[in-house]
């Protein structure tokens, strides 16, 4: 498939150790450290090491600002980690503009599985270099746009995926579509976990991460590997997503001239709540189709979950929505938000 528009797709840039300046640059003037999406190892004390990935899109910089302070508390790269890090950070033209992607550009959480995009050949070189490298685990932060709590999403349910996760929050969400995100390629090779970090630049967020990155590569693995006790307390299971359709003008709050869908104010209040069958999450007008939502089999199943009524949009069962934003420019290039079901693990064989 041609490219999006005329940008140029970025090669891959292998660092063998940290670059100077990378740990007090901001990440407005990272361009100045890295040319581009690169791969850096981080030296460790000896055993397999720990792959961080960081920076998929590129407003998301709770990832990029824990390890700073990380690196900079252990010394690095004067004083050997605990265990190597190999970090992969992603998206850095998009970074420095402080955006999720530049227009033209794939989404670098959408490029490690099948051939869509020329960005592929650049996932296929890190998964390349992951697989030689044979990581303990694997860990991709992220950001939130909208207002949810901090949780841990798998891909798999044994019991080293699952301690990675509650490690972090007691909240966790095991899905499977879409299957373009890196966690899903990287769990092929180790335990994979992706961490929902909260809104960008909010500081107990950072720490957070900090502190969660600091246990992976202190514990020993079998410590890293072992469930806590009731760790299986809120895990949710993603049935399907929510899309707004293209060329839908979408506005937030009481009905608009200049919008085809407006919904409602606090929308995003409802991520990870129990929304009640016939609960209103907004209006639309005339013949346009408002709101699609596709299953994990890519079936439309619009009918199972909403109802369109008066120029409303209506639950038809109880669900428990995430990832809900306001962000319009980020509704249109990935989704409104998923439907959630709570789940009881049956463990895998």
């Amino acid at each position: 498939m041609e490219p999006l528009n005329d940008y140029p797709v970025p090669a891959l840039h292998r660092f063998e150790r940290l670059p100077d300046g990378f740990i007090d640059t901001p990440v407005e003037r990272l361009g100045k450290i890295l040319p581009g999406p690169s791969l850096i190892r981080i030296e460790g004390e000896p055993g397999p090491p720990l792959f961080v990935s960081i920076l998929l899109h590129g407003n998301e910089t709770t990832g990029f600002d824990a390890m700073q302070r990380i690196l900079a508390g252990y010394d690095a790269p004067r004083r050997l980690l605990p265990r190597p890090v190999l970090l992969f950070v992603g998206n850095v033209a998009a970074a420095v503009r402080g955006v999720r992607k530049l227009d033209g550009q794939a989404d670098y959480n959408r490029i490690w599985h099948d051939e869509r995009y020329p960005e592929h050949r650049l996932a296929r070189e890190v998964m390349a270099e992951v697989a030689k490298a044979a990581p303990l685990a694997a860990i991709d932060l992220h950001n939130n746009t909208g207002k949810n709590p901090h949780y841990g999403c798998v891909n798999r349910l044994d019991d080293a995926t699952l301690s990675l996760a509650r490690r972090f929050s007691r909240t966790m969400v095991w899905f499977t579509q879409p299957q373009e995100v890196i966690s899903i390629a990287l769990s092929r090779i180790c335990p994979s976990v992706t961490l929902e970090c909260g809104v960008s630049g909010n500081a107990a967020g950072t720490s957070h991460v900090e502190n969660y990155l600091r246990h992976c590569l202190e514990l020993s693995a079998e410590a890293l590997f072992t469930p806590p006790p009731n760790h299986l307390s809120d895990l949710f299971h993603t049935t399907a997503r929510i899309i707004v359709p293209e060329g839908v003008r979408v506005e937030f709050g009481a009905s608009s001239d200049n919008a085809d869908l407006c919904l409602r104010e606090d929308l995003e209040c409802l991520n990870f709540e129990r929304v009640p069958e016939g609960a209103e999450l907004g209006s639309y007008r005339g013949s346009v189709t408002p709101l699609v939502v596709i299953d994990n089999e890519e079936r439309d199943v619009t009918s199972r979950y909403l109802r369109f009524s008066e120029e409303r949009i209506i639950t038809k069962l109880p669900i428990v929505p995430s990832m809900f934003t306001r962000d319009v420019r980020v509704i249109m290039q990935d989704c409104l938000g998923y439907i959630m079901e709570p789940y009881e693990v049956k463990r895998e064989v």
